[in-house]
């Protein structure tokens, strides 16, 4: 909620202003509202404020429609993406006129890079009374620049029939290009007139007919299926090299996409390197294929990354979050690399992709695996066949990787297991394995990610995984994690940092008023630990790095949960973060679990299981 528009303006208007139609105004948005939900719409995130009155007193009249009001328009757009990230479909962001609109940028920038659909409803002043000195207006055409996928002034809403069907068509029209490939925001601009209250009947004839469907237009997203020469390609890649491997980065994993890449991986002999973020380090069945889930220590050690060198790349998802693993992969110049492209946009920043196939990536691996495993059957009958299927897996590249991983795997538990003080990795570690079946674990950027990437280990039980790789920014971590929350309806875990944490305070006050199932695990050094990685960090206080990079903030968390009304623990060993996390995921709204650490202490462990690790692979390199 930021400047409010002068309340008394509705009922004392210079006489030269025009003025609009109250009730054709309510008509033209409660169709527009309408048409959104039957296009998918579940969510309407509301700010507060007077230029957006028919809006959001519009929305609060469909039946079907969630509506949740935040006061503050920033953590409101990030709560609005947290429910988009989990659903896959668009929420509507409404607020009024000014500023307001201004502090909607940082979630519309992570959900253009992130590609989440969004649709963003900014009321404003009619053109009549731009650029004319009239209180609460700004420019707001073009406020988002590039970011929207589609940007666009509405017409002052009116009644009539053409008027409903434009109103129909905007909101079809926005949903799908906020859907499409690539996903992302729609800015709508709503010019509104006053009287801006509704007029007599108006809301009672909205709620007559919020259960008629009335979707403007349906558009339909042709299935893709894979190119037979991209199926014969990579086919053939698979057999001319033994050394391929899969590298797959964030995305949203389906069973289908998922089968398709164990049973490639599994034809192939090629290894899968796994993001926490893929959803592939959980419901792991390792008879199926070789999901390996220590890659970034892999591709640390030195002499891993002189001897593994691929001949084949195969890239899915979004950038992966471990620099080590995308710079072995520069290093190794391989022959061929393959960008299986599902986004729409580019995402590939080596620029070493040597053939781009867009879509179609699940149709591609099944066709191709098929292929492969139609050439063995071909040379074997009967009972040999399993035998020889299990043999082409195999090969020794590939037995040499899930060999060393499960030596990275074990020196990283034994590490964690041995550790005599509290540090994130113990954290991490923990949460990852003992998050109830079936929960959605989000984390914060910066530190929390690298410490999931290190300490997440393969789980046979499904747990779902969200991080704002978009931008990669701490900003909004929490109203994020609330709203994905919100989205799921079942237990979801943030694992944030205490900077990333305080600096979305004001998206708890959500969590005060509505029940969200949200437990916030606070990694608590005291301030930017992640900055003592950098190689800045050497000069100490010559550059002042503890003033400029480290700042610690010195603020107790205890009475954060208090000033919110919220549950809060403190823990300090494995056993009090197990139980923390036990009793908060029966708790039906928001926790806090505050997990103290000594940043230089947390900086050694981090650093020593690294180090331990890539210690126990280099062992296992034949020489």
């Amino acid at each position: 909620m930021s400047d409010r528009e002068d309340l008394v303006s509705e009922t004392r208007m210079p006489a030269a202003t025009l003025v609009a139609d109250p009730a054709g105004v309510y008509a033209f948005i409660g169709r527009f509202f309408r048409s959104l939900m039957a296009a998918g719409v579940e969510h309407v995130v509301i700010s507060p404020g007077s230029r957006s009155t028919p809006l959001a007193v519009s929305a609060r009249q469909i039946e079907g429609l969630r509506i949740w009001v935040e006061l503050d328009e920033r953590a409101a757009a990030f709560f609005a993406l947290g429910l988009a990230k989990e659903s896959g479909r668009p929420a509507v962001l409404v607020c009024t006129s000014g500023t307001a609109a201004a502090n909607y940028l940082p979630a519309i920038i992570e959900a253009h890079y992130s590609r989440i659909p969004m649709i963003v409803a900014t009321a404003d002043r009619p053109p009549e009374l731009r650029d004319w000195g009239a209180g609460q207006t700004i420019e707001q055409v073009g406020l988002y620049g590039n970011y929207p996928r589609w940007s666009v002034e509405v017409p002052v809403p009116q009644g009539g029939l053409d008027a409903g069907r434009y109103a129909s068509q905007l909101a079809a029209r926005a949903v799908e290009t906020a859907t499409a490939s690539p996903a992302g925001v729609v800015h709508l601009n709503w010019p509104l007139r006053e009287p801006l209250a509704p007029p007599e009947g108006a809301l009672e004839e909205i709620r007559a007919e919020s259960g008629v469907e009335r979707s403007g237009s349906s558009f339909g997203h042709g299935q893709l299926s894979a190119d037979p020469e991209d199926v014969r390609m990579l086919a053939a890649l698979a057999r001319r090299y033994e050394r391929g491997v899969l590298c797959c980065g964030p995305m949203r994993m389906t069973p289908a996409l998922r089968g398709a890449i164990t049973a490639f991986s599994h034809q192939a002999g090629w290894p899968v390197l796994t993001d926490p973020t893929s959803d592939l380090r959980s419901e792991v069945d390792s008879r199926l294929g070789p999901l390996l889930d220590a890659g970034d220590v892999l591709t640390r050690s030195e002499d891993f990354a002189q001897k593994m060198r691929p001949d084949v790349v195969i890239r899915l998802g979004e950038t992966p979050v471990s620099k080590a693993q995308r710079l072995w992969i520069e290093d190794s110049d391989p022959a061929e690399v393959i960008w299986l492209e599902e986004g729409g946009q580019w995402g590939e920043p080596s620029r070493l992709a040597t053939r781009v196939i867009r879509g179609a990536s699940c149709s591609l691996l099944s066709a191709a695996a098929l292929e492969l495993a139609s050439c063995v059957t071909s040379r074997v009958e009967g009972a040999e066949l399993d035998s020889a299927v299990s043999e082409f897996r195999n090969r020794s590249w590939c037995r040499s990787f899930e060999a060393k991983n499960h030596r990275a795997r074990a020196a990283i538990n034994e590490v964690v297991e041995s550790e005599e003080e509290w540090s994130g990795v113990a954290v991490a570690a923990t949460l990852a394995r003992v998050a109830p079946p079936g929960a959605l674990l989000f984390s914060s950027n910066s530190m929390s990610i690298r410490l999931l990437d290190l300490a997440m280990a393969n789980r046979p039980e499904p747990l779902r995984v969200l991080c704002s790789r978009g931008a990669s920014g701490i900003d909004g971590v929490t109203s994020t994690a609330l709203g994905a929350a919100a989205g799921a309806g079942q237990p979801t875990f943030l694992l944030t940092g205490d900077l990333a944490f305080l600096h979305d305070l004001s998206g708890l006050l959500l969590a005060r008023r509505e029940t969200i199932p949200l437990t916030i695990v606070v990694l608590d050094d005291n301030g930017g630990g992640i900055f003592s990685f950098l190689p800045i960090a050497a000069q100490g206080e010559h550059v002042s790095f503890g003033e400029l990079f480290q700042t610690p903030h010195d603020v107790e968390l205890a009475r954060v949960a208090e000033l919110f009304q919220l549950d809060y623990s403190r823990v300090g060993n494995v056993g009090e973060l197990e139980s923390a996390i036990a009793q908060s995921s029966s708790s039906p709204g928001v926790s806090i679990v505050h997990v103290p650490v000594d940043a230089e202490t947390n900086e050694a462990r981090f650093r020593r299981a690294v180090a331990f690790a890539c210690e126990a692979v280099d062992a296992s390199i034949v020489q």
